[in-house]
């Protein structure tokens, strides 16, 4: 066999420069697996049609057990000249059967080669990261539910607003990770879909069977148009804006955490397991792990901005661009692994110092809301009205060096001009008043852990 798939109308050999631009095996033998996988199920289909004889399937069967047999032991050598995973297979496949593996490649092109090894490849990927999914949403409601009754800090602007359910809190992460998690599905959706048969890109001078080939490699169906099959990297694009919104949820979160686990604020404690220490100050205790997930997110945006500029003005169908979106699909696919496995371990090592946050609320002013609504409801004040009196009284406490819950009966009646009961001005009572259907209130919670516990058990089934 020639060294290039493509040799025969050549007389001369590409330039060093060329061969370096042209080879991807340095990367896309990772879908050495996916290659052969496919290769069998398209020789079989073959012999079934009549194309090639049984006794050469079985002898392209049996070479390809021993082909994905070095793979796996790394016995094969990585031959840059060769470009490309399906020519290094076909090449060993070649050495080791002789003439039937010219057979193989029969009715198809790289151009569905490439296509159907990159969807089997994500949607292996896939399977695995919708179950490192599921053990971090249920991490968020397992850590909901044990930390019920306690007071987090709500925020708006980076400033103190309200006081929250801590409960509350880690639920909103669990429900924003719940769509990632559909967002998922779908991309699993999206590439259980068979190019394959598709070949290079009007379909074969053949009768083959591309329902049989769908069938085997456990796609939903093949794609409807031949075309369309080779050109179409919609898959991927929805698997990095998944990815990319993730990372922006775990970047959130991330960036939470360092803001919390500050000296400044002191509302969590992260464990030995996920900090790290300064080289030169003793002291130290940094929230390393958080700040790679968090600068992940950037490498992440990067990958999907990429694969959107390498397939913006492409002209159908099959283009050389196209070989570069499989160095974004593989990083991605590593940095979405490594970021839920790494979410998980900080979920693992996660103190709450619900002291440390109640103080932080006082001295934030936080239960204002409650007494501007206290004379709203009680005394039928006008909100613009209440809020500009409490607002008087925020002023007052702020020259005064005080919190709200400091203030005497008859400060807040002189102030306020009604009689307002001091348990208005506590930050523990302020989340119970809390009403309407996805509001902090304990009861809200519960409800919300209730949906959370249904939804992680319908997908355990």
């Amino acid at each position: 066999m020639t060294s290039k798939l493509w040799g025969g109308r050549f007389e001369k050999g590409l330039s060093n420069i060329s061969a370096e631009l042209s080879e991807s095996i340095s990367y896309d033998v990772n879908l050495y697996e996916h290659d052969i996988e496919a290769s069998r199920a398209h020789a079989n289909m073959l012999a079934t049609q009549g194309v090639i004889t049984k006794d050469q399937n079985k002898n392209i069967q049996s070479g390809l057990d021993t082909v994905l047999d070095e793979f796996r032991e790394n016995k094969i050598e990585l031959r840059p000249e060769l470009e490309d995973i399906h020519t290094h297979v076909e090449t060993r496949l070649g050495e080791l059967i002789g003439e039937d593996a010219k057979r193989l490649h029969t009715g198809r092109s790289r151009n569905d080669q490439v296509a159907v090894d990159t969807h089997l490849f994500l949607r292996d990927r896939i399977e695995e990261q919708i179950t490192l999914i599921l053990e971090l949403l249920s991490k968020f409601a397992e850590l909901a539910d044990q930390n019920q009754g306690k007071v987090w800090a709500g925020f708006t602007h980076l400033q103190i607003a309200q006081p929250v359910a801590l409960s509350h809190y880690l639920m909103a992460y669990f429900f924003k990770f719940k769509r990632d998690f559909e967002l998922l599905e779908f991309s699993r959706q999206e590439c259980n879909v068979s190019p394959l048969g598709a070949s290079a890109m009007v379909g074969p001078n053949y009768n083959l069977d591309r329902f049989d080939t769908s069938k085997a490699l456990k796609f939903s169906k093949p794609y409807e148009n031949s075309v369309d099959a080779v050109s179409n990297r919609d898959y991927q694009l929805s698997y990095h804006f998944f990815a990319t919104r993730l990372f922006i949820h775990i970047s959130r979160f991330c960036e939470d955490i360092i803001i919390y686990n500050s000296s400044e604020f002191r509302y969590v404690k992260l464990g030995d397991a996920v900090t790290t220490g300064s080289s030169i100050m003793p002291q130290k205790k940094n929230p390393d792990i958080c700040e790679l997930l968090r600068g992940k997110s950037a490498r992440i945006t990067g990958n999907l901005i990429s694969l959107l500029q390498n397939l913006k003005g492409l002209p159908l169908t099959y283009n050389r661009d196209l070989q570069e979106d499989k160095v974004f699909l593989f990083d991605t696919t590593d940095q979405v692994r490594q970021g839920l496995l790494g979410m998980v371990e900080v979920l693992n090592n996660i103190e709450f110092n619900s002291e440390a946050v109640i103080k932080n609320l006082q001295r934030g002013f936080a239960p204002a809301t409650d007494i501007a609504d206290y004379l709203v409801k009680e005394f039928r004040v006008p909100f613009r009205e209440a809020h500009e009196i409490v607002g008087r009284l925020v002023l007052h406490c702020e020259e005064s060096s005080i919190t709200l819950d400091q203030l005497s009966s008859d400060t807040l009646k002189d102030i306020i001009g009604h009689e307002v009961p001091q348990k208005i001005t506590q930050i523990e009572s302020s989340i119970e008043r809390k009403q309407g259907y996805g509001s902090t209130n304990s009861a809200s919670v519960k409800e919300q852990l209730n949906i959370a516990s249904e939804f992680l058990k319908s997908k355990s089934n």
